[in-house]
This record gives C-alpha cells, sequence and structure tokens, in this order.
C-alpha cells in the first residue's frame, strides 16, 4: 500500500480492507475472511458501529492481528535470544540475528539489560 499511497484504494479504508481481504487465501483463513467480509457489509451499512477516530481498516487490521498472532512468538524469541552465540567470528551475522530476535521479542536493545544479552552471546 506505501507504493500506492496517493491512490484512492489507499486513501479509502473501505477499498483497502476489501483489496487486503482479496489477497488472503488458503483454508486456514478462508473462514476469517468470510467473517470479515460479512463484518465490512455491517459498516458500510451502518458505519456508526466503527469506534470514534478509527475506521475500517484500523479496526480490520486489528481484528486480523487478534486473529492471527503467534502469541508465543515473543517468547521464542527470547529464549533464541539467551541460547545465541556468534558462530566463526561473524560478527554480522551474530548482529543480524540478533537484532530479528530482538524485534521479535519486542525489547529495547539500548536497555542495560539487553545489552548484557547481547554481550553474552560474543566469545
Amino acid at each position: 500500500m506505501l507504493m500506492n499511497y496517493k491512490a484512492d484504494i489507499a486513501k479509502d479504508p473501505i477499498i483497502h480492507s476489501i483489496y487486503f481481504l482479496l489477497l488472503l487465501e488458503g483454508p486456514k483463513c478462508e473462514g476469517w475472511v468470510n467473517a470479515a467480509n460479512r463484518w465490512l457489509h455491517h459498516v458500510i451499512e451502518d458505519p456508526s458501529m466503527i469506534p470514534r477516530r478509527s475506521n475500517a481498516w484500523k479496526e480490520l487490521e486489528k481484528q486480523f492481528k487478534e486473529a492471527f498472532s503467534d502469541y508465543a512468538e515473543h517468547e521464542r524469541a527470547q529464549d533464541e535470544l539467551k541460547k545465541l552465540k556468534m558462530k566463526n567470528n561473524n560478527l554480522d551475522e551474530y548482529l543480524a540475528t540478533f537484532e530479528t530476535h530482538a524485534l521479535c521479542a519486542d525489547i529495547d536493545m539500548n536497555n542495560h539489560t539487553n545489552l548484557q544479552t547481547f554481550a553474552l552471546g560474543l566469545p
């Protein structure tokens, strides 16, 4: 959508939502997509269903994240950070892996405790 941020499809929350739903395919999301489509039809008929200062896209995005979030992702990423060790003196790979896990764990890399975790994986 960033590529089309000036286009009408990106500006209209309903069209943005419909476009997003068209991109989702497969048996694991089919039921959710059908329910979301029904919800969008109700929103079109009664826009008061959307909380003030929100729009259909924001609400749909929130619903999607709630339905498809991996709630154990943070814990797994934190476990991986604790186990992470630099291999073959490859600092770039270690740093990239640490940053990836830190983002998934939603931790502040400038926090002193987390800097200690980073240092523990270094030789």
